[in-house]
């Protein structure tokens, strides 16, 4: 069997990996990277931009948060139920790693919000030509770190795949691969796992998160993430954690696809389940974490946003409610051409994430346009009477407040009648989140707590940091735990093998 060395062997050449590997380099190890596509940056490929606190743009910005605030915040968040050393490292080390994606190249745009209440966290990437936000910005970004990681001298693998994390004498010592149908033995001191989850495994999805993908789960599925990397680190003697999903929600078909449908459909209007039902107060559409919980909690797991005539009257006369800086749709001046394009059964041209729509997605009817609220029931399914007394309910709140969940009047816009339009909801998510068990230094760590020298993990495979849910209140979080993390276990494996060195 064919043989190769190196200090550093890693296991996937996604947004951590490549981060990895650039730390693990500048720090004077060299390091295989094995990828088992033909790209590097994986999945942040289609993200914007990371997270950050205390960074140049923001104090420039004049945004006042500090990294003891947001630690705070983020502690309180999760309830204390995570590594409280990992995040403070995590957040410590966030502006710096802005300076250090800068020093080879790469501009941003600033620090942003993704929704009102958020905070300005979210750095996004400059694109060459253009100062506006746009889709896949992040593109760049993992460009000129493989660049940079080309230029230090790592040997990238690509269209190769790991099958084995190897050891002799209880000791780390290399990662089986396989390219072409050829067997070889990349062998090193330290391992790092970089895998990005099992979005991509509706098997796994099931076992683990208890959703049917394609049923009551629309996530997106980036090939090839199947959970290969977490059960290489289970069978190396890895502890199990318990894997969330990075939860949002979609309407199939028309999310990322019709822009201006899909963001008409997201704003604070009402929204009711199956019952005909509300659930939800929904001023927090725009939290799209939280409204997947709450969709997620519901029969068949659905949710429905109606708007009727007055209301689109009332968007084309004053524009949305919530403009969000990843589509920036204002007005809904595109509305009918869209909603002509979507019920004819056009195709629509695919962009950004609405390339990872398929073909089902794509052909199934999520969005309704209806004569009645006896049409709409018919063609949804929503239960007619409780609908009807929904819409009674709600629209005498609109004449003084909401008394069931507390919405704020402004959003309280009644349905007086006309043509009604609803789009059908689904959970959905960017992937899974965690799985493994890891320490601040992202060693992966065994059953009992004990670290398995010069193994680590890091990005998704090892992102429990955020409990149950996804923080979507400090934007950027997924990517940033990714870059960061895997500069963690870069460096740290060089000082893992700088204490071995020593040690002789």
């Amino acid at each position: 069997m064919a043989k190769l060395e190196a200090d550093v062997i890693i296991i996937g050449a996604g947004a951590s990996g490549i981060s990895a590997a650039v730390a693990a380099a500048e720090k004077g190890a060299s390091v295989i990277l094995i990828e088992k596509g033909s790209t590097t940056g994986g999945a942040a490929n289609m993200g914007m931009g990371f997270f950050a606190v205390e960074s140049a743009y923001q104090k420039a910005q004049l945004v006042g948060l500090t990294k003891e605030a947001v630690f705070r915040f983020f502690m309180e968040y999760t309830h204390w139920r995570v590594d409280a050393r990992l995040i403070r490292r995590y957040i410590e080390q966030s502006a710096d790693t802005i300076e250090w994606i800068e020093s080879m190249g790469v501009k941003f745009l600033g620090a942003y919000k993704y929704f009102e209440q958020s905070m300005q966290t979210w750095h996004v990437v400059k694109t060459q030509g253009s100062n506006a936000p746009a889709e896949r910005a992040a593109s760049g970004m993992f460009h000129a770190l493989t660049e940079r990681a080309e230029e230090l001298g790592v040997l990238v693998l690509y269209q190769t795949k790991a099958n084995k994390i190897l050891f002799e004498d209880g000791h780390v010592f290399g990662v089986e691969i396989e390219s072409n149908g050829e067997s070889k033995v990349a062998e090193g001191t330290c391992v790092i796992v970089a895998t990005g989850g099992f979005g991509d495994s509706p098997k796994l999805i099931k076992e683990y998160l208890g959703y049917e993908w394609g049923k009551d789960l629309h996530s997106f599925r980036i090939p090839g993430v199947e959970g290969e990397g977490l059960k290489m680190l289970w069978e190396a003697g890895a502890a199990k954690t318990a894997p969330v999903m990075e939860l949002t929600y979609t309407t199939p078909g028309v999310t990322d696809v019709y822009k201006t449908l899909s963001e008409t459909m997201r704003q604070p209007g009402l929204m009711v389940n199956l019952d005909g039902l509300r659930f939800i107060n929904e001023e927090i559409l725009n939290n799209t974490v939280f409204t997947g919980n709450s969709i997620s909690r519901q029969r068949e797991r659905l949710g429905f946003t109606i708007i009727d005539e007055s209301v689109l009257a009332s968007y084309k006369k004053t524009g949305l409610d919530y403009v969000t800086v990843h589509h920036n749709i204002k007005t809904v001046e595109k509305w009918e051409k869209e909603l002509q394009s979507y019920l004819s059964g056009e195709e629509a041209e695919a962009s950004g994430l609405s390339m990872l729509h398929n073909k089902d997605q794509k052909e199934a009817r999520n969005l309704f346009e209806a004569e009645s609220i006896e049409d709409l029931c018919e063609q949804t399914g929503i239960d007619l009477e409780g609908l009807k007394k929904t819409i009674a309910e709600y629209n005498e709140f609109a004449t003084s407040e909401d008394l069931q969940f507390f919405k704020k009047h402004r959003y309280l816009r009644p349905l007086k009648g006309g043509k009604l339009y609803a789009a059908k909801h689904f959970p959905a998510g960017y992937g899974s989140l965690g799985g493994v068990a890891v320490n601040d230094k992202m060693e992966a760590l065994t059953p009992e707590g004990k670290k398995i020298e010069g193994l680590y993990s890091c990005g998704t495979d090892a992102c429990g940091i955020f409990g149950d849910s996804y923080c979507f209140y400090l934007p950027g979080n997924t990517m940033g735990f990714a870059v960061n993390s895997g500069r963690i276990a870069g460096y740290e494996a060089v000082a893992f093998l700088d204490s071995l060195d020593a040690e002789e």
